[in-house]
């Protein structure tokens, strides 16, 4: 059975109403109408619609001038509507609209229209008859149908509308009473929408422009929500090992520790804010267990809203679990291992992963400086795989020949295998392979040529001779792919490839992501040794001053990725570290601004308005450029920050030459920054 609202069977009756008297059109009394009109209200009143319908149908076919002409339209209307036949009761109730714009029943006609539009998914229009209806209506106008009215507005914008398009009807609304009532319901829609903020400011609206406004009671009681609903807690989960003897683990904590209470403090200084953050901490001791129990503790203060932590992957993934299945948003600032956002939809890491750095070399490789033949070095027992790995998938995803990818193992101090086997591909890769067509060739083989485009005059001029002829001669600067693509038998000229006097020119960058930075002199030496003129591309390991400077013979020119890019040179940092050193009494550590940014992002995103979990979760979602101080935060489709920015060592500095979106595939300039 088709569901009515009840405010529809309440308006039925209302056209039974004798007719106002009207200028515009001569209606005459008929007792047949009368009796007709009067025999399809029975029918409807008792739920025979169907059999109404027809009598009203009677009433408007029959007696087209008859008194009840214009409450048969609209019965008809309505009991066209009641049946599902939208199509029929629209088309009924228009024609009503056009010949009698002046009749008091046009409130009638405009609101079951409305219902019908609401009914086939068309809010918007819906809305639009809704509130032309309030215009129509007359002082005398019965109250049940302005509840009706304003019930169908209310289910509409409940159900159907968000702020934005509510928004467009109070720009071409025209009258006080309607502007008050859209900016009540955009008041309470941003509200539902976790935005307290935008909900305020429409509150601030309503009662600042239309004092005395009929919504009073239901404004108050908004804003009385929306005031407690504006005190919110952040919650931080890191390894502050109080009780613990002094540690590496320790001090990386307690050092984003003060970032996060930095960043707190400046926002609550801050006179702009309209929503109060204050602090749940737990000290994770760095034990997943302890970390578990942590965040359930922190799931369970409905006042927080996000978690800034931990640090460390393994108490990541295993608070990270509890707070996703709570619906509580958890930002890691540091965690940089595989997968850790892939636990789930709350779940964000603010440092790039492994498969992020990757990614983002091999996009800054080919698509910002052009590369195509590439080759790989790196250790195969450590996270630098998964660096390489990722490296090597992108470059192949965006077009690149990876001529050559050597493994060695941690520790490794001598690379002779590795380094020659890249050295001999390169070399292969310039050598002009000679084409023999002496002896017994193949008639297959011969077909291949005829396949590329050499006229068989000319195969059998080389034929004749057994000519030895260069690839590049017969086939063209494309020649080395074209016979690998045919699977054609080449000889090359191999008496250069085991000579270091020669340089390799052929490979244009070597990636080598090491796993540490006591790496950096063994892995620079050896390339040069093995006389290798190319780009040598890094990881985020590379980024130690000290170790390039004492290798600068050999790693001058190395460009890597960093998480990190600060210009010391600049004077906003400079205010910045000089405030944080009045604070805390020193400069601000690499992780004190992990801590301030990852926090900084988070209040930025509740004091505009994600001031629930839900709403902040939305937020983080679709953060895609926060500017902070130590770099930019970019969370992708995975919620893993994408962004990373490329340094380059030269002439004793590092200077910023570029930037990588690894998730959109976005490069940019470099600032031109100075690192020391």
């Amino acid at each position: 059975m088709t569901h009515v609202p009840r405010w529809t069977l309440l308006l039925a009756g209302m056209l039974v109403l004798p007719l106002p008297l009207a200028g515009q059109v001569r209606l005459e009394y008929s007792a047949n109408n009368e009796s007709v009109f009067r025999e399809a209200v029975a029918r409807f009143d008792s739920g025979r619609v169907r059999d109404a319908a027809v009598g009203f149908d009677r009433c408007v076919t029959e007696f087209p001038a008859g008194h009840r002409i214009t409450a048969a339209y609209v019965m008809k209307g309505k009991s066209l509507y009641r049946l599902g036949e939208n199509l029929e009761a629209a088309k009924t109730l228009k024609t009503f609209l056009a010949r009698f714009p002046w009749s008091t029943y046009v409130p009638d006609a405009e609101l079951t229209l409305g219902l019908i539009y609401v009914r086939i998914e068309r809010p918007e229009e819906g809305m639009d008859m809704f509130l032309a209806a309030l215009r129509t209506l007359t002082p005398l106008a019965p109250p049940r149908l302005v509840a009706g009215i304003e019930a169908a507005m209310d289910s509409t914008v409940e159900t159907r509308l968000g702020p934005a398009p509510l928004r467009r009807f109070l720009a071409k609304a025209g009258t006080a009473p309607e502007r008050s009532y859209l900016w009540l319901k955009i008041a309470q829609r941003e509200a539902s929408a976790g935005d307290p903020v935008a909900s305020g400011v429409a509150l601030d609206s309503l009662t600042g422009r239309y004092p005395g406004n009929r919504f009073g009671p239901e404004a108050a009681a908004l804003r009385a929500r929306l005031t407690a609903r504006s005190n919110v807690k952040l919650g931080i989960l890191l390894p502050l090992m109080r009780k613990a003897e002094p540690s590496a683990a320790k001090e990386v904590g307690n050092e984003v520790y003060e970032g996060v209470q930095f960043a707190l403090e400046r926002y609550g200084r801050d006179p702009g804010r309209r929503i109060t953050v204050t602090s749940e901490t737990r000290d994770t001791e760095r034990d997943p267990s302890i970390a578990t129990a942590a965040a359930r503790e922190l799931a369970d203060i409905p006042e927080v809203v996000g978690v800034v932590g931990p640090v460390f992957s393994p108490e990541v993934t295993s608070a990270a679990a509890v707070t996703n299945a709570r619906g509580l948003p958890l930002v890691t600032p540091t965690a940089n291992a595989n997968g850790i956002a892939a636990i789930g939809r709350y779940v964000f890491q603010a440092n790039p992963d492994y498969d992020a750095r990757g990614r983002a070399m091999a996009r800054y490789a080919v698509q910002q400086r052009g590369f195509r033949t590439l080759a790989v070095l790196a250790p195969s027992d450590t996270y630098a795989r998964f660096l390489a790995e990722a490296f090597i998938r992108e470059a192949g995803r965006l077009g690149a020949r990876l001529i050559s990818v050597q493994w060695y193992q941690r520790g490794t101090s001598d690379m002779k295998p590795q380094l020659a086997a890249i050295r001999r591909a390169g070399m292969l890769e310039g050598v002009d392979a000679k084409l023999s067509f002496g002896g017994k060739v193949k008639p297959s083989t011969l077909m291949k040529f005829a396949d590329l485009g050499v006229p068989l005059k000319r195969i059998d001029s080389l034929m004749n001779r057994s000519s030895v002829i260069s690839a590049r001669q017969l086939l063209g600067p494309r020649a080395r792919a074209l016979l690998d693509s045919m699977e054609i038998p080449v000889v090359y000229d191999e008496s250069h490839v085991d000579s270091l006097e020669y340089p390799v020119e052929t490979i244009d960058a070597l990636y080598a992501p090491i796993s540490g930075a006591d790496e950096i002199g063994i892995v620079s030496s050896q390339i040069v040794y093995f006389h290798f003129q190319t780009q040598v591309l890094g990881s985020g390991e590379w980024d130690s001053f000290a170790e390039l400077n004492a290798n600068r013979r050999y790693a001058d020119g190395i460009v890597f990725e960093s998480d990190t890019s600060i210009d010391t040179t600049g004077g906003a940092y400079a205010a910045f570290a000089d405030s944080f050193a009045v604070r805390f009494g020193k400069k601000p550590s690499k992780n004190a601004l992990f801590g301030y940014d990852t926090a900084g992002m988070m209040l930025r995103l509740i004091g505009n308005g994600a001031a629930t979990r839900e709403a902040l979760e939305r937020a983080l979602a679709g953060l895609r450029d926060y500017r902070g101080v130590h770099s930019r935060i970019a969370l992708g489709p995975e919620r893993v920050n994408d962004a990373l920015t490329v340094l380059r060592y030269e002439q004793d500095e590092i200077h910023e030459v570029g930037s990588v979106d690894a998730g959109s595939g976005e490069e940019g300039a470099g600032s031109g920054g100075l690192r020391r």
